[in-house]
């Protein structure tokens, strides 16, 4: 409440005698005195988001007459930080300050602006009396963001689940999803920064991530937008290095733009990119980023991030041009990055290694704002690996020379926590494989867990790569035995005994040589390997 006296009530006072308002009687000038009019009856604030900046102040002009000798002006609503009352003469300024979004949250917000006009109730002034009061409303309005959806492509004729990820969704009844102009068939909300939404089959196109709010006045800003590409179906064939490779780093598949991404070593750390079109394989393109350790696309895959000894690099994944390169803070002496995964909210892990049997450093890098943090726990050589929703980072860590197995951890995008698994396992060179909503998990190629990270059941000891379909119900190995890949049934648990093979071994097109890295296409039909030798692409056994 804020109360506003000046010096005009001392003037009116001097010449009480002389001044009719200051009268107590009630002369016939008792209504034209107590009369105040306001130069708005409503003010309208609005934020594009709960991250935005304060709305400017508005200001409310307030006209009396001159019998007025005091000024009340109560407001009331959390949308309103502060209101400033400026008397001079006959008129009083209003300044009205909205609170600042990220205070309030999302949410529609209304409040009152109450002006009050005070009086002389006796020719001493010595009590005032109530006269006219008017009222202004306030109406405040903080909207939610759209900021990712994940996975960010969809296979074409298929429905399935997407994660909705932003802020503020908590501020009003959301009422449906949509993507384009297609309403999705069912919509759980999680959290003020999760929405969770299953689309219909949709056609191959581009659908902007919609929300419906009733409630809501305009639109709302979203910069998330699901891709629909037609499933694809590749001969099986190998594909030559540009140059010799000794170690495959890490391999991922952009579905968006149909290429692979492979870190190798060539030249000292060089990324390889082999686009896919028109039914067959581009020639590759080439990046150096010395001492290349790993790559990772951002969510919504306007980014490659490439983890060095010492930074993390952006690289256009079509072109492969270089951008900014961001140093981690407090790097120990000999340690490096080594291992890079990106969740749903474009938040990326990344983990350290050293060439000896010790705990270093883990980081976050928030890719919005270029912003890499250590945190304070450090793990031993960490590997990631993630979903292909991107709702859950697992890190296995160890060294050959422990004795006892180290924990796995796990790392939740719904609320950025690091929990213990239960799980305790000395890594390998093989790492954690998952499916597309986390369901299942792979480690070190033999052991395979529920979501609950209970053991299944296990795969042969002759595993060198491992790669699950995207339902989970089937992993799929190169076999070191039999030279070839091999199917199991992964949807049922097993009691951590062997899980049941599918099928007969599967010829591959060539061998991809050591160290072989495996993943399998966003639409399931298509596995790559890649190692020391050649890229293999091999069409997915249909189990």
């Amino acid at each position: 409440m804020h109360y506003s006296t000046g010096a005009r009530r001392v003037a009116c006072v001097a010449l009480l005698l002389s001044l009719a308002a200051c009268s107590s009687g009630g002369g016939s000038d008792s209504e034209t005195s107590r009369q105040i009019d306001l130069s708005t009856s409503s003010l309208t604030f609005s934020a594009a988001s709960p991250a935005a900046a304060a709305p400017a102040a508005q200001t409310i002009t307030a006209t009396f007459s001159e019998g007025v000798v005091n000024v009340s002006v109560l407001h009331t609503g959390n949308g309103i930080a502060d209101v400033v009352t400026t008397v001079n003469g006959t008129t009083a300024q209003i300044v009205v300050t909205p609170a600042a979004p990220s205070t309030i949250g999302a949410g529609s917000y209304s409040g009152t602006v109450a002006v009050t006009a005070y009086f002389c109730a006796d020719s001493a002034c010595s009590r005032l009396q109530a006269g006219g009061s008017r009222t202004a409303t306030v109406k405040y309005q903080v909207s939610p963001v759209i900021d990712y959806v994940a996975p960010n492509v969809a296979t074409a004729g298929v429905s399935a689940t997407a994660i909705i990820r932003g802020i503020g969704f908590s501020g009003f009844p959301i009422s449906g999803v949509r993507f384009g102009g297609t309403a999705a068939t069912s919509m759980l909300y999680i959290s003020d920064t999760e929405v969770r939404a299953v689309y219909p089959a949709l056609a191959a196109g581009s659908y902007p991530v919609s929300l419906d709010i009733p409630d809501h006045q305009g639109a709302i800003t979203s910069t998330a937008t699901l891709i629909a590409v037609d499933p694809v179906t590749r001969a099986a064939q190998t594909l030559a290095w540009p140059a010799g490779v000794g170690v495959v780093k890490s391999l991922r598949h952009d579905a968006q733009r149909d290429a692979l991404l492979v870190a190798t070593d060539i030249s000292g750390g060089t990324i390889v990119r082999y686009p896919y079109a028109g039914g067959a394989w581009g020639a590759p393109t080439t990046a150096v980023v010395t001492n290349l350790q790993g790559l990772s696309l951002t969510v919504d895959a306007a980014q490659l991030l490439a983890v060095a000894n010492t930074q993390v690099v952006s690289v256009d994944p079509e072109t492969l041009a270089r951008g900014t390169a961001i140093e981690a803070p407090a790097l120990p002496t000999n340690s490096f990055l080594k291992s890079i995964e990106v969740a749903n909210t474009n938040l990326a892990l990344i983990t350290t290694g050293i060439a000896e049997s010790k705990g270093t450093e883990l980081y976050t890098l928030v890719v919005r704002t270029n912003a890499i943090t250590k945190l304070a726990a450090n793990f031993n050589n960490g590997t990631l690996g993630t979903s292909a929703d991107r709702s859950v980072i697992n890190l296995v860590q160890g060294d050959p020379s422990l004795t006892t197995a180290p924990a796995v951890v796990a790392f939740a995008a719904g609320n950025g926590g690091i929990s213990n698994t239960g799980i305790a396992i000395n890594q390998n060179t093989i790492g954690p494989a998952l499916d597309r909503e986390a369901t299942r998990l792979v480690l070190n190629g033999l052991n395979v867990y529920g979501a609950n990270y209970a053991l299944l059941g296990k795969l042969p000891t002759t595993t060198l790569a491992v790669a699950l379909r995207p339902d989970g119900k089937r992993a799929f190995t190169y076999d070191s035995a039999a030279g070839a890949l091999l199917v199991f049934d992964t949807s049922t648990t097993k009691n951590g005994e062997a899980l049941p093979q599918v099928g007969a071994a599967v010829p591959l097109a060539g061998a991809p040589g050591a160290g072989p890295k495996m993943i399998i296409s966003a639409d399931g039909r298509t596995l790559f390997l890649a190692g020391a030798t050649q890229l293999v692409v091999q069409p997915t056994p249909d189990q």
